[in-house]
């Protein structure tokens, strides 16, 4: 997925904050919450996702982190799959309404509330919402899954490769959105070295301003399989989509599958 003038991917949220001033973990979801479905209800094909998910899943509920407004909930649903939808934004989770075969918790990523050994039937952390933690906090991730999910279950990541971003201008802004009443406009700034990307959406109409930050911290499928190994999970499959394209150099995004190693 090039970073481009259309503005960061939808479901990007944001690392630790270092100041009062800068991000939480739920600072993404506080500030797209009222035009998530709006701008984003489209941004992937939901029913092949579901698709995807259900048939690398096993017996038992499933996580997804960061549900956010519930985009992939009623689609999951309809293949049969009882969720547990985890996300650190109230904002977010205010909108996701409820429904039978849903349970939402709001909590961190980085702080799971998963207690029960091997009890989940699956888990999905769909459009970068990795990205939302450190690569410390991204094995900490791991290694609950490594213990939360069956044996036969699978934790499956859909996020950017990283491929190319290092090779463009560091800052740029461009034109997200525009119409008659509102311009959106989306600037970013790149750091290759430490693999990170800050984000701003400045969301102009005529009633003023609104300020719509975004962060995120890349790993790539390589630094991702090793993090990965360290937490007691392995990759058993890799593709480029949810329609299960192969996988290549070239990909710029990928669908990565992780079992429990003892499975």
């Amino acid at each position: 997925m090039p970073l481009n003038s259309t503005g960061p991917n939808p479901e990007i949220p944001f690392g630790p904050p270092s100041s009062d001033h800068e991000f939480s973990h739920s600072t993404y979801g506080d500030s797209f919450a009222d035009v998530y479905d709006d701008w984003y209800h489209d941004i992937t094909d939901a029913k092949a996702t579901a698709t995807f998910v259900a048939g690398h899943c096993v017996d038992g509920p499933i996580v997804e982190l960061g549900v956010g407004t519930g985009r992939l909930v009623d689609a999951l649903i309809a293949r049969d799959l009882r969720v547990i939808g985890l996300d650190a934004s109230s904002a977010m989770l205010s909108r996701c309404q409820p429904r039978p075969g849903l349970s939402n918790i709001r909590a961190d990523m980085a702080a799971l509330p998963f207690a029960h050994h091997r009890s989940l039937g699956g888990a999905i952390c769909a459009f970068n919402t990795l990205f939302n933690l450190s690569a410390t906090a991204q094995g900490q991730l791991f290694a609950t899954m490594g213990s939360a999910l069956k044996p036969d279950a699978a934790l499956i990541i859909e996020a950017i490769t990283g491929a190319g971003l290092g090779e463009g201008p560091a800052d740029s802004v461009g034109i997200s959105r525009i119409d008659g009443d509102q311009l959106v406009l989306a600037a970013t700034r790149v750091d290759a070295e430490a693999q990170t990307i800050v984000g701003q959406h400045v969301d102009i109409t005529e009633g003023g301003i609104r300020l719509r930050p975004w962060q995120l911290r890349w790993t790539t499928p390589t630094q991702l399989d090793e993090l990965a190994q360290r937490g007691g999970l392995q990759l058993a499959h890799r593709v480029a989509d949810w329609s299960g394209n192969e996988f290549t150099d070239e990909s710029d995004r990928h669908v990565s599958v992780y079992r429990p190693t003892a499975s």
